[in-house]
């Protein structure tokens, strides 16, 4: 590096030298030139595979050498222009380019600081405006994106002391040029007036900044889509470290950390790894940009691997590999600098549980604060001994159930010998009986298992204890809809699991009493544990692989056969609620009954439905709604009856059916005649009475009869619909009653409405009487918001739909349009988009064949799906449709002209091709 920092000097002093009488405005095209060639040569060293801390330092060292040629033909023009010598001023880097960070479209912020004589009434006098100008301009006019001011010593100290941000600058502050004497007042001023005494009040203020920038970029080093700069373990961590301990002990650098003997060997080398790792990636992400930016989307993570040296054939290997990489060295500065700052006790006090838990223990135990070798003081777990470990490797385990049980935390040196003495995790030790029931102890702590387990990763040991689980450390997982890598992703579930146990809030309050009702919790928090360890190296289904693997585990552990049996049953099935409830009808006895004997008992119908809930919320908050929550819950209530022994309800169907005929005849308005009843009741098939409550029997009974009054009073509008809305708050959607004359493609047509007026359709059933009146009813949702529709839409549909059935010529596909967004909900790797596969079903249902097609969402596509379905002669009976980030799997219940399963192997494949043909072809 240093060969290339002289060659850039010697060439700046060759072709940036001005010729006499010369001016720098005359000759920027020579500057704009050598500023061009440099900036490439550093693009092909950083290329090249060159050092992202070097290639940055590199880059601040080429804009030191511009601006040090700017400022000395600055003062050759003053000097030759009278001017006997110069007034006290300087040029000071300051933030980035302070420290010398420059990624290629960094900001260039720099201070002029000046003694004051050469500013009268607040204005630069003649000389410093010279100065400051003859930097500037030619700055701006080579396109160099620049933050300046200028200010007295007396006034940069007052900045710094007027916010923490302001002073975080000015203690990166760097001398470039011009008056070192100045330079160096300032560094004392710093130091004495803005530094000493208020070394708490800095530190509190990074530490509340610290905390919140974490909060709002995830809480978690293994995002997705890491943001490199503010993420937790980005770059910004790594440089709070530094500027808490210049603050706290005085030192500028890790080495100088070290020396002090507060940082060790192996952590310095860690964190300057990861340092240069996520300056080399940030480089490289401005440059695929052609901009400044820090989060490293899912879009241009293959191109990013490419660049930086990963060059496996296939894309996602590729991707697996380099961003593993980077979540190792987010991980090591997140973990690092955490046990940094609560070593030097820098970090706030526990929070209420802990306090809570402890204080409850040391009030029932007020003499015995020594435990097992372990001392409990201030909330923290400290070892009595550094042999503590080798007297009993066993206590590796204890010491986390000790901690847990008595709500403290490890103190930083204990996470520190736990992590020198894993070696003593071997075979003999994953087979003990005693460690086994400890883990187990863990786990059986509803609502208190997260943190410890989360604790138990940072130091290395649940992954050494369950290798399973720690080959998911940093894997990323290639689904669209996953926002962590899958060990952030299994800790975060069993964390959303503690949640319930303590919810006050809904959803979470709702699945309090499961968890509550629940034998051995263990079970479930190991179940979740282990759920997703088939991700890794696994070429079939992973619930399956996971299975398996929880077998393996189980038998280490000493789990006896009924328990490891309960395990993988329910590792096996973690995705079928989801899918069941969210892409199956669950008004079909059949879809009921198999899915109550795939389960088997109730105990595991309960742990099922925790596991499913928080599996999704940890999946990505966005993708859980009052709408799925509400499937889920009713899978569930008609489970219950079936594992609880109780078959009644799938005989009671008749019985049912003259109850609700009872109550409706108690009920009616005396303008519904008895004859509207009976030919309701006796027009409709027997699925519409198992999924409809008196209540809503009567209001589809008003709309008949509104639908018929239009008939005889108003001949002109007998082909109009009548339409009934409802907003559901709760379910966050709108419900939707459509009542007209059936007819071919009429499903297509309310779909097509409801594009039209921007409104994406969450469910639908579909009856016909046997007087050929329609009663269709939906759930919407606004596409834009994923809210309630908003008035001017539902009169839009309303009108759309009534000119549709009325016969006019509307161009259906132009209102579509007008709704359909620019760009795909969903954009993956190296652009590709969600693949479209269509599958049928003629198992899961006895009266329908399921036509399941998964493809990118977009408005418009239930009618361009219903379209083709129509056009195949197919009537549809009902749909269930499930959109997840931009991925919409859809299942229609169909059946032929005659009614009957469609099961023509040659026609359902000519239906794929024209749907795929259709489906893909809408993309381009």
């Amino acid at each position: 590096m240093e060969d290339w920092l002289e060659q850039i000097e010697a060439e700046a002093a060759v072709r940036l030298r001005l010729g006499a009488g010369r001016t720098v405005a005359e000759e920027l095209d020579r500057f704009r030139a050598f500023l061009k060639r440099q900036t490439q040569r550093l693009r092909m060293w950083h290329r090249r595979g060159g050092g992202g801390r070097e290639v940055c330092q590199a880059r601040a060292h080429l804009y030191d050498v511009l601006l040090r040629q700017l400022w000395e033909a600055s003062v050759q023009r003053l000097l030759s222009g009278g001017i006997s010598a110069l007034p006290e001023i300087t040029l000071v880097a300051v933030g980035g380019y302070g420290r010398g960070e420059l990624n290629p479209f960094s900001d260039l912020d720099f201070m002029l600081l000046h003694d004051g004589a050469v500013v009268g009434d607040s204005v630069p006098s003649g000389p410093m405006q010279e100065l400051l100008n003859g930097v500037l301009y030619p700055l701006w006019d080579l396109g160099v994106k620049v933050g300046h001011a200028v200010r007295t010593l007396d006034e940069a100290v007052a900045v710094a002391n007027s916010d923490m941000q302001s002073k975080t600058a000015l203690l990166e502050a760097r001398w470039i040029v011009g008056d070192l004497g100045l330079f160096d007042r300032f560094q004392r001023a710093l130091q004495s007036r803005a530094i000493r005494g208020k070394e708490r009040e800095y530190i509190a203020a990074r530490l509340e900044d610290q905390a919140a920038r974490r909060a709002r970029y995830g809480n978690s080093p293994c995002m997705q889509e890491p943001n490199l700069k503010n993420g937790c373990g980005g770059l910004r961590d790594y440089q709070n470290l530094l500027w808490m301990a210049r603050v706290k002990f005085g030192v500028r650098s890790l080495g100088e950390l070290e020396a002090t003997g507060r940082l060790t060997p192996g952590e310095r080398k860690a964190l300057e790894s990861a340092h240069d790792f996520l300056l080399r990636v940030r480089t490289e992400l401005h440059y695929q940009l052609n901009r400044a930016g820090d989060v490293l989307g899912k879009n241009l993570q293959p191109a990013v691997a490419l660049a930086l040296g990963y060059e496996d054939r296939s894309p996602s290997r590729r991707i697996e590999r380099f961003m593993r990489e980077l979540y190792t060295h987010t991980r090591n500065i997140h973990l690092i600098t955490r046990t940094l700052e609560e070593q030097w006790a820098l970090v706030p006090p526990p929070g209420p549980r802990q306090r809570r838990l402890r204080t409850r223990w040391l009030r029932r135990e007020p003499r015995e604060r020594v435990v097992d070798g372990f001392l409990f003081e201030d909330g923290r777990v400290r070892a009595t001994s550094e042999w503590v470990f080798q007297e009993q490797p066993r206590r590796l385990m204890r010491v986390f159930l000790h901690a847990q049980q008595r709500g403290c935390r490890l103190h930083p040196d204990l996470i520190r010998l736990i992590r020198q003495h894993l070696r003593y995790v071997n075979r003999t030790f994953l087979h003990d009986a005693h460690v086994s029931e400890t883990f187990l102890a863990i786990l059986d702590q509803r609502g208190n298992v997260g943190a410890t387990l989360r604790a138990m990763h940072e130091v290395g040991l649940l992954g050494k204890y369950i290798p399973e689980f720690g080959r998911l450390t940093c894997l990323v997982q290639h689904e669209f809809y996953h926002q962590y890598t899958a060990d952030e992703h299994t800790l975060v579930c069993i964390e959303q699991l503690d949640r319930v146990w303590h919810a006050t809030e809904p959803p979470y309050r709702q699945y309090a009493p499961l968890l509550q009702q629940l034998e051995r919790p263990w079970l479930l928090y190991l179940a979740l544990l282990l759920h997703d360890t088939g991700r890794h190296g696994s070429q079939g289904p992973h619930a399956v692989a996971s299975a398996q693997l929880a077998g393996r585990v189980a038998r280490r552990l000493g789990l006896d056969r009924p328990s490891t049996e309960a395990l993988q049953r329910l590792i096996e099935h973690h995705l079928l609620m989801a899918t069941l409830s969210q892409r199956r009808d669950l008004e079909d006895p059949a879809v009921i009954q198999r899915f109550a004997a795939q389960v088997g008992d109730l105990a595991t119908l309960q742990r099922l439905t925790l596991l499913t809930f928080v599996d999704a919320l940890a999946t990505s908050g966005d993708l859980w709604n009052g709408f799925k929550d509400a499937l889920l819950r009713q899978l569930y209530e008609k489970t219950v009856p079936l594992l609880s022994g109780d078959t009644r309800f799938l005989l009671a169907t008749q019985k049912r059916k003259e109850s609700l005929l009872a109550q409706v005849r108690h009920h009616r308005p005396d303008h519904l005649g008895e004859d509207e009843i009976a030919a309701h009741f006796d027009g409709l098939p027997a699925r519409y009475f198992e999924i409809r409550t008196a209540s809503e029997i009567l209001e589809d009974l008003e709309l008949v009869h509104r639908f018929l009054r239009l008939q005889i009073a108003v001949e002109e509008r007998a082909l109009e619909p009548v339409i009934g809305w409802h907003d559901d708050v709760d379910r966050g959607c709108a419900a939707v009653k459509v009542c007209t004359w059936d007819r071919e493609r009429l499903f297509s047509l309310i779909t097509g409405a409801f594009s039209a007026a921007g409104l994406n359709i969450l469910t639908a059933r579909i009856f016909t009487r046997a007087d050929d009146i329609a009663l269709d009813a939906f759930h919407v949702t606004d596409a834009r918001t994923g809210g309630l529709p908003a008035p001017e839409q539902k009169q839009q549909f309303q009108d759309v739909l009534t000119r549709l059935l009325r016969g006019e010529a509307l161009n259906l596909p132009a209102l579509i349009a007008r709704h359909r967004r620019l760009r795909p909900l969903y954009q993956g790797y190296e652009g590709e988009s969600i693949a479209t596969r269509v599958r049928f079903d003629s198992e899961t249902s006895d009266l329908y064949t399921l036509v399941e097609i998964e493809t990118e969402d977009r408005v418009g596509l239930l009618y361009d799906i219903t379209r083709l379905l129509a056009e195949a002669r197919l009537n549809i009976a009902s749909a269930v449709i499930c959109t997840e980030r931009g991925a919409a799997i859809d299942t229609f219940y169909v059946t032929d002209r005659q009614g009957q399963k469609w099961t023509d192997p040659a026609a359902q494949q000519q239906l794929a091709r024209r749907l795929g043909r259709m489906l893909d072809g809408a993309r381009s």
